[in-house]
């Protein structure tokens, strides 16, 4: 089998392995959460552009791309094996090939004299590996990233490759955006221009040396539009903020640059400290995405938190829709596509008071009241560093509450008319 074979086994495997459908029909959010989950497998980072170009490879097209073998050996690790070779040299040869059964050799018994001294130099060469090893392990790590904030969302990086050897180095600056290293030592600025929590990584040859989170604090509630790969921040509030509710005007995408006509997505995120474990909490906010008020196909509407190593996300969907639904905790991904979501098929078109209870990472997800759903994870999330409630279209919210598990509001918004 040639490599390109082996690469789309690979990703037939990667399919099988995630359960979220057919690659040809993932969106962002899928190759984002897939890039996630091969770092925190294999500590590679990948970014979702090289993913997309990987596994969004067409079987019967001349030509085709080939990673690197570091990103190889690193999906190969996530799949189960030890490297890239080793997924070759494994039973994964042909996808309709059968192993056959080999009958074992009859056993048979005999003494040898064991020799003592051809133990000796197999010894000698496993404690040199452990050695070398042990050496290049201290020296891939012995690397430094500082990020000072300048100004505004201005952030300083500095970092220092110097003692430790490699060919490529980048900065990945979160959502498929990186920064090459060309010395092995130096500095750079980078402007984040939306508030968000940001995971960033130094990276040598696809190895994560260091890591740290840039928290871009948002000052109380703001509007994101996006379409395509265009994102679009609201200055406005007036625009989103009226009616004692959040919730932009449709009338006004085209005057912020968006195509009406095509699909966009919309966002309303308070990026912050809230002081509060994402492990145990209560969230509550009401919701509304119809037709009439700018919704979209099956008016997508997700409740997600931010936290510092994982997130918390739910989606609802108008009944029928349920594919598209998903949960996302910890290091659990539920699409609706391969798992049972139809409780969140619920009626947007009215508004809907939705209730998350995390109580010691068993999650209780209420709608008006009524629990409809139960689910678990293990990895911890951490504390809550920000929220995002996005909508197909453009959605509405309205009371807002995140509240300990004592019931005690640790923050609240009615959206009042400024």
């Amino acid at each position: 089998m040639d490599n390109r074979s082996y690469i789309l086994r690979c990703i037939a495997l990667i399919e099988q392995k995630v359960d979220w459908g057919k690659t040809h029909d993932w969106v962002d959010y899928d190759f984002k959460n897939l890039s996630d989950q091969i770092f925190e497998s294999t500590k590679v980072s990948i970014s979702v552009r090289t993913l997309k170009r990987i596994v969004r490879q067409v079987p019967d097209a001349e030509g085709y791309y080939e990673p690197q073998m570091a990103t190889k050996n690193a999906l190969a690790i996530y799949l189960g094996f030890r490297s890239w070779a080793d997924f070759k040299q494994s039973n994964v040869i042909e996808p309709d090939q059968k192993s056959e059964t080999i009958a074992p050799a009859p056993a048979v018994n005999f003494k040898k004299k064991v020799n003592y001294r051809n133990w000796i130099l197999p010894i000698i060469i496993i404690l040199l590996c452990v050695a070398v090893y042990l050496v290049w392990k201290t020296q891939r790590t012995s690397a430094e990233l500082t990020i000072k904030k300048v100004a505004g969302n201005n952030f300083a990086f500095r970092y220092d490759l110097k003692a430790i050897k490699y060919n490529n180095a980048t900065v990945d600056l979160d959502y498929g955006l990186f920064r090459p290293l060309l010395t092995p030592k130096g500095e750079f600025t980078y402007v984040f221009k939306l508030p968000d929590n940001y995971r960033l990584k130094l990276l040598a040859d696809g190895v994560v040396l260091a890591a740290q989170n840039i928290q871009v604090v948002s000052n109380g509630w703001k509007c994101v539009v996006q379409q395509g790969l265009k994102e679009v921040l609201v200055g406005d509030t007036s625009l989103f903020n009226s009616n004692q509710v959040l919730s932009l005007r449709p009338d006004k995408i085209r005057s912020i640059g968006l195509d009406p006509s095509e699909d966009y997505w919309t966002d309303y995120r308070n990026i912050k400290d809230f002081n509060i474990d994402g492990d145990n909490l209560i969230i509550e906010v009401d919701i509304k995405n119809d037709l009439k008020s700018g919704g979209i196909d099956c008016f997508d509407s997700s409740i997600e938190y931010l936290a510092e190593s994982k997130t918390g996300r739910v989606k609802f969907v108008k009944p029928g829709c349920a594919q598209f639904a998903s949960f996302d905790f910890g290091e659990v991904h539920y699409n609706g596509n391969f798992h049972d979501l139809k409780p969140f098929g619920i009626n947007l078109s009215q508004w809907q008071k939705v209730r998350i209870e995390v109580i010691k990472k068993q999650v209780n997800v209420f709608i008006n009241g009524i629990s409809i759903y139960k689910n678990s994870y293990h990895e911890p999330i951490g504390n809550v560093k920000g929220i995002k409630i996005k909508f197909k279209g453009v959605g509405a919210i309205d009371n807002f509450r995140i509240m300990n598990l004592k019931k005690e509001v640790i923050y609240g918004a009615s959206f009042d008319d400024n």
